[in-house]
């Protein structure tokens, strides 16, 4: 088995290797860690009362382990959309989806391995600064100032933790995809319609309205002010990610809603390439799902955490609230800026036909280069709402919390950072598209023929 996956990653190793930015980032972030960690505990500069803060370098770790799946399950899904021909020939051979899926579990292990040899060795000079960092900030009675080394204990653990997530997620998110080939395959009905789909989105309706309810309630009062700082820091958390798995189940209702506002808009004053873009979306929704709503989601996290480490008392002074601020977002942030490049790369492959196509039917590269820019702005103009609506959700809990311990809501922790990611993907996205057009050949319709001599 893993002679036949080494072979086939080989074949296909252009497409494998489109995920290396999130393996990369992965290692990046938990080898700065780990190697941290083990040059703290080794060192004899560590009292009992330190040995405590290395709580602070596991933090990103988790976030980095949850993040790793989600992220995953879209690359892994695109990846096997890249190689579905050879994926339906290995199934009419005979070949299971179990197996198929431990295969792909393999060959995405081989990518993230090399992935994580590549960010291991990058984060050998950031070590030091991120724990230059926490010095600062938290102070030399929490960190005592020392030299980090390079740890093997650090960079073989990275390696194996991320191979390990990375089998089981790969083998997870792909087992589910060879099923629906090996039944169409077979001719078998197959609904793509969730039955459950509306039954999702009230469940979690009513979650996060529970607990919207049980921050207006008299709860607070019930319990008392410090008893409900503790037990608000856990309902906050839970809202954060009830309203990020609810706006990526109804994504697609979201984004239909818009895209149809652009819709009437461009037939109301005539303009075609809208029209044109709204119908491009409709049928790529795809592209706003893997790219887009991790973008809104995030965002989603920084408001969140920004003002549950900022806005809650006791939080501690400014440097150790900027430390945890690093700690807590900075894995979530690098590791959806990687999954975004890597989806980025992936779905541009399949844009060069499509964008020849349209040449060939009579579109200048200029309108075609208009035309997906509209899909860009509607795509960003909807993530923008989505996350500033879900971000003002949650001011609502903070306005409720700083009442309750009299302090001053911090407004801008709540809506800059949805402004400034919307802002941020739309400009790159901008850049990729240009970048595409500007490479295409336009000479297709002069096709040569080679003759033998």
């Amino acid at each position: 088995m893993i002679s036949l996956a080494w072979l086939q990653f080989k074949y296909s190793w252009k497409i494998w290797l489109f995920s290396l930015p999130v393996f990369i980032v992965c290692a990046f972030v938990i080898n700065i860690c780990l190697t941290n960690f083990f040059n703290f505990t080794n060192s004899s500069l560590v009292n009992a009362d330190m040995a405590i803060n290395t709580q602070l370098f596991f933090v990103p770790i988790i976030f980095g382990g949850i993040m790793i799946p989600i992220v995953l399950r879209n690359t892994v899904k695109e990846i096997l959309n890249g190689l579905q021909k050879q994926n339906n020939v290995q199934i009419i051979l005979g070949m299971t989806p179990e197996y198929l899926a431990i295969l792909t579990g393999v060959e995405l292990s081989i990518a993230s391995l090399l992935g994580s040899i590549c960010g291991s060795i990058l984060s050998i000079p950031f070590a030091q600064i991120f724990y230059n960092f926490l010095v600062s900030t938290q102070g030399t009675q929490e960190f005592p100032v020392m030299s980090i080394k390079f740890s093997v204990q650090a960079f073989l653990m990275t390696s194996i933790l991320i191979m390990f997530i990375t089998i089981y997620s790969g083998y997870i998110s792909s087992r589910r995809t060879f099923y629906k080939i090996q039944k169409n395959i077979e001719n078998i009905n197959i609904k793509n319609k969730d039955r459950y789909y509306l039954l999702k989105i009230l469940l979690l309706l009513a979650l996060n309205i529970s607990i919207m309810i049980a921050f207006f309630s008299l709860l607070p009062e019930k319990l008392g002010v410090n008893s409900f700082g503790v037990l608000s820091v856990l309902l906050i958390f839970l809202e954060i990610m009830f309203i990020s798995v609810l706006i990526n189940t109804c994504g697609k209702l979201i984004l239909f809603f818009f895209s149809k506002l652009f819709n009437i808009l461009s037939n109301r004053f005539k303009f075609p390439l809208i029209n044109f873009a709204t119908y491009s979306i409709n049928e790529h929704f795809d592209v706003f799902k893997k790219i887009y709503i991790p973008i809104a989601i995030i965002s989603i996290f920084v408001s969140g955490f920004s003002s549950l480490l900022v806005d809650l008392p006791d939080g501690g002074d400014a440097g150790t609230r900027t430390s945890n601020m690093v700690v807590f977002l900075s894995a979530p942030l690098l590791i959806v800026l990687a999954n975004t490049i890597c989806m980025m790369w992936l779905l541009q492959e399949k844009e060069t036909f499509e964008i020849q196509q349209l040449f060939v039917v009579g579109l200048r590269p200029l309108d075609i280069f208009l035309k997906k820019e509209f899909e860009i702005l509607i795509y960003s103009f909807t993530t923008l709402i989505l996350s500033l609506v879900c971000n003002f959700v949650l001011s609502l809990m903070f306005v409720r919390i700083t009442q309750l311990f009299s302090t001053t809501m911090v407004w801008i922790n709540i809506w800059l950072p949805s402004l400034l990611l919307s802002l941020v993907i739309f400009i790159l996205m901008t850049i990729v598209a240009g970048t595409k057009v500007i490479n295409t050949k336009w000479d297709i319709l002069q096709f040569s023929i080679d003759t033998e001599r």
